[in-house]
């Protein structure tokens, strides 16, 4: 097993964020049983902001009736180079999650691993309802001010989030396409850059096997520790929040694999 240790800066909340919802939802997207949606948000690239470190999604409305905590989401980061309909975008980054805090009006904060959008980003969430009741789920804010042409959403039987493209023209579109005004509680955060100095990452070689120890230097409260099997972390993922300490272990790997970590 290779091990290859890197360090980043710690999430900075100051350089970009993208956001066309500012308020509460007042209504909810729903999807029927047996069916899968996708919702989503786009934003041209702030140059100040273009590596892409969070994604902030809201579920439901507060009050709703739909009973979505424990749902299965998977949490997606597009790039559309040309801009307009989203429909040709790219999935640069994807994160399966379990919903909560639903019919709250809070917004869930998922890490993404610092990842570069060109043209323009699209923030989404896939939703397939495997249950047998509808689902009031895309957190829709109708208060003014809103922006046209920023909130799409699809929906199919059959829906793969990686191919937009295939989903059928009546069933995809703007939200003032399908009769209603406002957008999604979508939002993202982007960096200007990667600041590699700010932490310093160790690996202790000593470990045993299928066993990483990574030590750490840096002067903030908690660190989280990402994992990944490229070295541009384009399949990172979290693997620890809020470590308190300056070290981690990680015991769940096979030898035989090359991994890359970072420190943030």
């Amino acid at each position: 097993m290779t091990l290859i240790g890197a360090g980043t800066a710690p999430p900075a909340f100051a350089d970009t964020d993208y956001t066309v919802a500012d308020a509460a939802a007042e209504l909810t997207t729903s999807i029927d049983p047996d069916e899968s949606m996708v919702w989503m948000n786009t934003f041209p690239v702030d140059p100040g902001g273009a590596y892409i470190d969070l994604i902030r999604v809201a579920y439901g409305r507060v009050g709703g009736p739909s009973a979505l905590n424990g749902q299965t989401v998977r949490i997606l980061l597009y790039e559309d180079v040309n801009g307009g309909s989203p429909q040709d975008a790219v999935v640069k980054w994807s994160f399966t999650a379990t919903i909560a805090n639903a019919n709250t009006n809070t917004l869930n904060v998922y890490r993404v691993p610092e990842i570069k959008i060109t043209g323009n980003l699209v923030a989404a969430a896939f939703f397939q309802n495997t249950t047998t009741v509808a689902k009031g789920i895309a957190a829709l804010d109708t208060t003014a001010p809103s922006f046209p042409g920023r909130s799409y959403v699809g929906f199919a039987e059959i829906l793969d989030p990686a191919d937009l493209a295939s989903i059928p023209a009546a069933q995809w579109g703007t939200i003032e396409g399908f009769g209603s005004t406002g957008n999604f509680r979508i939002e993202a955060h982007g960096r200007a850059a990667i600041d590699d100095a700010a932490v310093g990452l160790s690996l202790d070689k000593s470990a045993p096997p299928a066993f990483v120890h990574l030590n750490w230097t840096g002067v903030q409260a908690t660190f989280d520790v990402e994992r990944a099997s490229k070295p541009d972390y384009s399949d990172g993922q979290i693997i620890a929040t809020g470590v308190p300490g300056l070290s981690f272990d990680d015991a769940t790997l096979n030898d035989g694999r090359t991994w890359f970590y970072r420190v943030r």
